[in-house]
């Protein structure tokens, strides 16, 4: 995982903090083994023992959907020098992730990398065994499928529409651009030769569901959610198949794409044509 991404991912992370009482607000990014990214913001709390660092957020996130093997965690936060992480942070990161490269940053551009074992040289350790799931839990590992999944998006669209609202009829005319994360390019190799290709996306701004309801693009008539295209939807995703007009380094110009501006990708599939 490339420093400065997972830096802009803390940073990111950092505006969904709630510090009211401090009003410093941080952001972290843990990297996987398997390349998967989790994000946590500090949240605080009147009581101010119960307040939680956004490095433990990250880490308890990542831990529990299932991910036991982490390389970098990232800090972001606005001050000079660049934070790090507290005391008590040090110590659940060494126990959960080991000594893992610690990269430290702020608003004005500063970095710092340092690894775990440099800011805790001598941590608490205790000899425990720790049960895997199944033996801990027996049949209840049948209804990990119930557990939310964590999915990374791909890059983002850019197009003129800023509204969901704002999509005209004709959309399906207009030109807008995918903008794909730079370190994925590679893996748009020769989609060139593709006339069409298939955009899936996460759909940020619906907003709950209804089971049942009356369907615009159904003439206004009753059907239920999975019988109709509606944005609003257990797991707002966008399938949309669009025309490939070009490709710029790790952008894409298409033709029909609905998708608002600042929508996540989640995925691009090529149409198979039998």
């Amino acid at each position: 995982m490339h420093v400065q991404r997972l830096l802009a991912m803390a940073a990111a992370a950092r505006t969904r903090a709630y510090a009211p009482y401090s009003r410093f607000a941080v952001g972290a990014a843990l990297a996987t083994g398997e390349k998967m990214v989790f994000t946590g913001c500090n949240l605080e709390n009147g009581s101010f023992g119960l307040t939680v660092c956004a490095e433990r957020v990250a880490l308890w996130s990542a831990w529990q959907s299932g991910y036991r093997r982490f390389t970098r965690l990232a800090v972001v936060a606005d001050c000079s020098p660049p934070p790090t992480p507290c005391g008590a942070c040090r110590q659940v990161i060494f126990e959960l992730a080991g000594d893992i490269e610690l990269i430290m940053g702020n608003l004005q551009g500063e970095v710092v990398q340092r690894s775990l074992g440099d800011l805790l040289p001598e941590p608490f350790t205790v000899d425990q065994p720790v049960l895997p799931a199944e033996v801990a839990f027996g049949d209840l590992a049948a209804d990990l499928w119930r557990l939310p999944l964590m999915l990374q998006p791909i890059g983002r669209v850019r197009s003129s529409f800023h509204e969901p609202a704002a999509v005209p009829k004709n959309y399906k005319t207009l030109v807008s651009e995918i903008h794909l994360e730079p370190h994925l390019e590679e893996g748009l190799y020769r989609i060139e030769e593709e006339p069409r290709i298939i955009v899936i996306g996460y759909l940020h701004r619906a907003v709950g569901f209804t089971l049942k309801g009356e369907r615009c693009g159904r003439g206004g008539e009753v059907y239920g959610l999975f019988a109709s295209r509606t944005s609003c939807r257990p797991n707002p995703i966008s399938m949309t198949e669009v025309e490939l007009l070009g490709r710029r380094g790790p952008v894409l110009t298409v033709r029909g794409l609905d998708l608002v501006d600042g929508t996540p990708v989640l995925d691009l599939k090529t149409v198979f044509s039998p």
